[in-house]
C-alpha cells in the first residue's frame, strides 16, 4: 500500500463516485518501488461495490482522463495480469523508471535482475487447459452453436483485451437478450462475429418478457380444452377470423359450442 498515492487519489476530482473508488482501489495497491499496481479487476470491483462490467469500463474511464496506464503480463497472446501505472503521480507513463519484461513464459522481471512480486489477487495458473475450461463454460451460455473451432481461435484473441469473465458475463447477457426478445435464429449473432466485435462491451439492458402470445403463431394448436379456452376467451375476435383451423379443431374435440 503506498500512502501517497491513496491520498493522491482522495484528491482527485472525478465526479464519478465509483470510477474514484477504482481509482482508490488501485492506488492501494500500488507498489512505489516497481511503479505500478496489480489488482485483479474482480478484486476493483468488490472494493467499489460494483459489477466486474461496471469495473472495467471505469478503468477505461481512468485511462481516458489519463489517471492511469494500463499494461499486460502475457503468456503468449493471453493477458494474465493488468498492471496500472499512475503517470501523474510519479511523472512519466512508467511511473518509477523501471522497465519490465515479459518471458515467454509469461513471467515478468524487472531489468535489475530481481524477479517480479506476485500479488495475492493475481493468478499465474492460467494456461491452455484453463482456457479450455473457461471456453466451454462460454460456448454453452452461446444462443448460436457455429464455428466452435474457429470461436475458440477467436476467444483467445479476445483475452488479449479482456478476462474470461468479462467474456462469460457479456455472452450470458446477450443470451438472455436473445431469449427475452425471441430472435429470429437467423439474426443471432454467430460466436465468432460476437467474439470480433467485441460484443461483451455492449450493455444488454434488461428488457421486459414479452407477454405469452395466446396461440397468435401459425404453429400453435391446443392439446386441452383448457388451454383452448385460456386463450380463445382472451382474443375471441382473434380465434374467429385468424385461426379458424383451431376453431374448426376445438368444436372437433367438443371443445367448443358456437
Amino acid at each position: 500500500m503506498s500512502i501517497k498515492a491513496v491520498t493522491w487519489a482522495f484528491e482527485q476530482k472525478l465526479d464519478d463516485p465509483i470510477a474514484k473508488l477504482v481509482l482508490i482501489a488501485i492506488c492501494d495497491r500500488f507498489n512505489p518501488d516497481v511503479g505500478y499496481a496489480w489488482p485483479s479487476v474482480q478484486w476493483l470491483a468488490d472494493v467499489a461495490d460494483c459489477s466486474h462490467r461496471t469495473a472495467q469500463n471505469k478503468i477505461k474511464l481512468l485511462e481516458e482522463l489519463g489517471f492511469v496506464v494500463k499494461s499486460y503480463v502475457r503468456d503468449g497472446n493471453t493477458n494474465l495480469a493488468n498492471r496500472y501505472r499512475l503517470p501523474s503521480l510519479e511523472g512519466g507513463a512508467n511511473g518509477a523508471g523501471v522497465q519490465e519484461l515479459v518471458h515467454e513464459g509469461g513471467a515478468a522481471c524487472l531489468h535489475e535482475g530481481g524477479e517480479d512480486s506476485v500479488h495475492p489477487n493475481y493468478r499465474n495458473d492460467i494456461n491452455n487447459k484453463d482456457i479450455s475450461i473457461s471456453f466451454s463454460k462460454w460456448w454453452d451460455e452461446a444462443p448460436k452453436k457455429i464455428g466452435k473451432k474457429a470461436a475458440l481461435r477467436a476467444y483467445k484473441t479476445a483475452l488479449k483485451d479482456t478476462d474470461a469473465d468479462m467474456l462469460l458475463e457479456g455472452i450470458k447477457a446477450y443470451s438472455a437478450k436473445v431469449k427475452s426478445e425471441q430472435t429470429d435464429a437467423k439474426y443471432i449473432c454467430h460466436p465468432v462475429t460476437w467474439l470480433n466485435q467485441g460484443r461483451w462491451e455492449d450493455v444488454e439492458l434488461a428488457t421486459t418478457p414479452k407477454h405469452e402470445n395466446f396461440g397468435i403463431s401459425q404453429r400453435w394448436f391446443p392439446s386441452t380444452k383448457d388451454e383452448f379456452l385460456s386463450k380463445y376467451n382472451a382474443m375471441p375476435n382473434y380465434y374467429e377470423k385468424s385461426r379458424p383451423d383451431i376453431i374448426s379443431l376445438a368444436k372437433q374435440k367438443g371443445w367448443f359450442d358456437a
